[in-house]
């Protein structure tokens, strides 16, 4: 009942006049027991009291991906932290502790022939659901997608191979492998459906990915392109101080309400 009543608030609150209430709720509905037929349970949650303790730790094989990868996630920020980008994945290695660093505002960091750093300028706010996707091919193209669209990264297209042997963490960043982090360099929210392909995902693979919503099955072609998924993330990564991993709420009223609020968004950005 609570998600019904949160799906109607969506509705109701930012009704355009275009799609009805009524046909807006059918529609999402329909999107959602098609898409959200095996949803992951468990996203993994970085709670609001700071702390250098809270993260999670996994051994990669990154064996596919040193020329070529996509890394794509979910992302809800529960704090408006001003502090240093908000570092949500971090991969080190002895040869860099930023091989490959994603954040979600201020800029990106791989270690390809040499350490290449590319800024961004966005916000995202608290409390909402962002999809974020880093696509590179190595002295090709290098993109970073936030909904859908791309934000514009500065610098050169990094050349080389990502070092292996590494750490991955979720939700602080390395300044040495597995360690050495910073207070003022965390993150505090929800991380979902983090997956790592292995080729670089054109617009269309993440325009698709962004609309079909956070609870959505990888569609059957990417999912052969998979190097690390979500589930593995989920079995095999160790959970650090207060981490923890929660309900996804992939139940069907999950998926409705998530996915009106995707439309309703993309409505609201068409000219008057």
């Amino acid at each position: 009942k609570g998600r019904a009543d949160k799906m109607e608030a969506v509705v109701s609150t930012q009704s355009t006049g275009i799609i009805s209430r009524s046909t807006m709720l059918k529609f999402a509905l329909l999107l959602s027991l098609l898409y959200c037929t095996s949803c992951s349970e468990y996203l993994l949650r970085l709670p609001e009291e700071l702390s250098i303790n809270n993260y999670l730790i996994i051994d990669p094989d990154f064996s596919q991906i040193q020329e070529e990868l996509t890394v794509c996630t979910w992302l809800k920020k529960r704090l408006d932290q001003s502090r240093r980008g908000l570092p949500w994945f971090s991969y080190a290695t002895t040869s860099d502790a930023n091989s490959l660093l994603l954040k979600a505002a201020l800029h990106v960091v791989l270690r390809g022939s040499r350490s290449f750093r590319m800024d961004f300028s966005t916000v995202i706010m608290r409390d909402e659901w962002y999809h974020f996707c880093f696509a590179w091919k190595a002295g090709s193209s290098v993109e970073y997608y936030i909904n859908g669209v791309s934000v514009g990264l500065s610098g050169d297209i990094p050349t080389g191979r990502i070092p292996l042997g590494g750490k991955l963490v979720l939700g602080q960043e390395q300044d040495s492998v597995g360690g050495n982090f910073d207070a003022n360099d965390l993150f505090a929210g929800d991380i979902y459906n983090l997956n790592i392909f292995s080729r670089a995902l054109t617009l269309g693979d993440v325009t698709e990915m962004y609309y079909n919503g956070r609870c959505a099955e990888l569609c059957r072609a990417l999912s052969y392109e998979v190097a690390l998924s979500w589930g593995e993330i989920v079995r095999r990564g160790e959970l650090k101080g207060a981490a923890s991993l929660e309900d996804a709420e992939c139940n069907t009223w999950g998926a409705v309400v998530d996915f009106a609020e995707i439309i309703m968004n993309h409505l609201n950005r068409r000219p008057q």
